[in-house]
């Protein structure tokens, strides 16, 4: 029996493993295997085979991707990482003894870009070239010191404190042959002969939602974080004493302003709100520091957070109220109701003026703002239609500036908005307009600006009446007074024989405007200025 057994489990264990190998063996045991064999089959392997494939449980939790927790998220705005001080690409910079000593007087800053070795026909068109250089001359002297070589990309992104001493420029993102990664806000002290990266360029980059359904993308509306290249309007403004400067930076879903100090022992957030800060502006004496903020509108950016504007199809803000920080105590206060659309500027130390929009598409007005008192008065006329470029005198005591719409002219006015003069002399039709004021404020030297010169450099007396007309003068371009008072620079086109050269260099004449000299000519570069740094006649006295 046992015999019978072990042959009968033996042919089983052969029907299992080599059926397909043995189809002879089936008939044979013909049906007296089969009821045998179906036992041992049920009661062994079955429930082997049985949970090896019920292991689908595993598969069958699909009802955790189906409750689709994935759809709700996209309208929620990445933030974006906060901007870093970073201090590091420390170089040393050869700088002339005379400079790091300090400057005396005033000197006047330019770059010269695309510079030519050859010199046998300056008519012959040259190609850009990838390098621009920084100068500083001496006006008195016509010495002249290259300071920096730079990428022809960072134009005229160069920042001068106002000592001298210090010199803020942008340089894009780019990779060295070592692989290092370069970029950012630089600072150049003459001083220490030493230049090193503040910010690198992606901490610079302002975040910007967008509406995903309006930039036809298919797909559930949601905002998109979207990269703004280069600096925008993260411009350094520093102060009046050059001891740090302020800019506006990303801070997550907003924008913040901060201080920097230009030793690196300072990097502090100062509005450190939730709302779109922007264009820092210092006061004269270095107390206060005004800006706009979209705050009053959209308190924050977060989403989320209550009265947040983190919603789908809102832009960021470009443009806010007038806010003052007293820098002393920290306190900040909205100075009027008006949306300004540009930066502010300084009049005084107490007073600030900004434009805002008129009734129609090309109409603004002028403003100006007492921070103390609260007052603010209309300067310019409703019947001034678009007002542009206005220039303050000293103390703003008064102010000239260009009436864009018919008829075309410059307005004179008061410090109260009060008609002083007009001329429509000069239109400075589809060209831009630009005025400097003398730090006396007894002269005015006005222009063509960027490089647009339409006519010959004008000084003119504190009510317009002409000093020095266009007839002798090259023609000119961004005029300003040294802060000391005894140089008048501008960037002028020289005339010969019926002729523009088309070269524009660098002037300097006497604050009345006679005497010009060309600063530039021996330069074989394209000529861009920058304006004056060194001491003021305030410093000397």
């Amino acid at each position: 029996m046992l015999a019978a057994l072990a042959l009968v489990l033996g042919a089983c264990t052969l029907s299992v493993d080599e059926s397909a190998s043995l189809p002879t063996a089936t008939p044979s045991p013909s049906a007296t295997l089969t009821p045998s064999a179906s036992p041992t089959v049920t009661a062994s392997p079955s429930p082997t085979l049985t949970p090896s494939i019920t292991p689908t449980p595993t598969i069958t939790p699909t009802p955790t991707i189906t409750p689709t927790p994935t759809e709700p998220p996209p309208p929620t705005p990445t933030s974006f990482p906060p901007s870093v001080y970073r201090n590091d690409q420390w170089s040393s910079v050869e700088i002339p003894p005379d400079l790091r000593d300090g400057l005396e007087t005033s000197w006047y800053s330019f770059l010269s870009v695309n510079e030519r070795t050859d010199t046998t026909n300056l008519q012959t068109p040259v190609a850009p070239s990838d390098t621009e250089t920084l100068y500083l001359i001496d006006p008195a002297t016509g010495q002249q010191h290259e300071l920096l070589s730079l990428p022809a990309s960072t134009d005229t992104r160069i920042y001068w404190a106002p000592d001298g001493q210090k010199v803020l420029f942008f340089i894009e993102e780019g990779i060295t042959a070592d692989g290092t990664r370069t970029g950012g806000l630089y600072l150049l002290n003459l001083r220490l002969a030493i230049r090193l990266r503040v910010f690198e360029m992606a901490g610079l980059t302002p975040p910007v939602l967008v509406n995903a359904a309006s930039m036809g993308i298919d797909g559930p509306e949601a905002l998109l974080p979207l990269a703004v290249t280069g600096a925008g309007d993260h411009v350094p403004v520093w102060s009046p004493d050059s001891s740090q400067f302020a800019i506006t930076l990303q801070d997550q879903y907003d924008t913040d302003i901060y201080l920097v100090s230009s030793d690196g022992s300072s990097f502090q957030n100062i509005t450190n709100d939730g709302a779109m800060d922007m264009w820092p502006a210092w006061s004269p004496d270095g107390r206060r520091l005004a800006f706009v903020s979209g705050r009053a509108e959209c308190p924050s950016w977060v989403p989320g957070e209550e009265g947040s504007c983190a919603g789908i199809g809102n832009a960021p803000r470009s443009g806010g109220n007038l806010f003052v920080l007293e820098l002393q105590t920290g306190q900040i206060r909205q100075v009027g109701q008006s949306v300004l659309t540009m930066p502010p500027t300084w009049v005084s130390n107490l007073q600030i003026a900004f434009h805002t929009q008129g009734d129609g598409a090309n109409t603004s007005r002028l403003w100006v703002a007492n921070v103390q008192s609260g007052t603010i008065r209309q300067i310019s006329s409703d019947e001034d239609g678009l007002v542009l470029s206005p220039a303050w005198a000293p103390g703003a005591a008064r102010v000239l500036y260009q009436r864009a719409s018919e008829p075309r002219g410059l307005i004179m006015r008061d410090g109260n908005g009060g008609l002083i003069a007009e001329s429509d002399r000069w239109t400075f039709a589809r060209y831009g307009f630009a005025a400097g004021w003398s730090p006396s404020g007894d002269l005015v030297a006005f222009a063509g600006q960027n490089g647009l010169c339409p006519y010959g450099l004008i000084v003119a007396r504190s009510d317009l009446t002409v000093v020095t007309g266009p007839l002798q003068n090259a023609r000119a371009c961004s005029p300003s007074y040294s802060p000391d008072g005894r140089w008048l620079a501008y960037a002028g086109i020289q005339q010969r024989v019926g002729y523009d050269d088309g070269r524009l260099d660098l002037y300097v004449a006497q604050p009345n405007g006679f005497g010009a000299t060309n600063l530039t000519g021996s330069l074989r570069g394209e000529i861009r200025v920058l304006g004056w740094v060194g001491p003021s006649q305030q410093d000397e006295e």
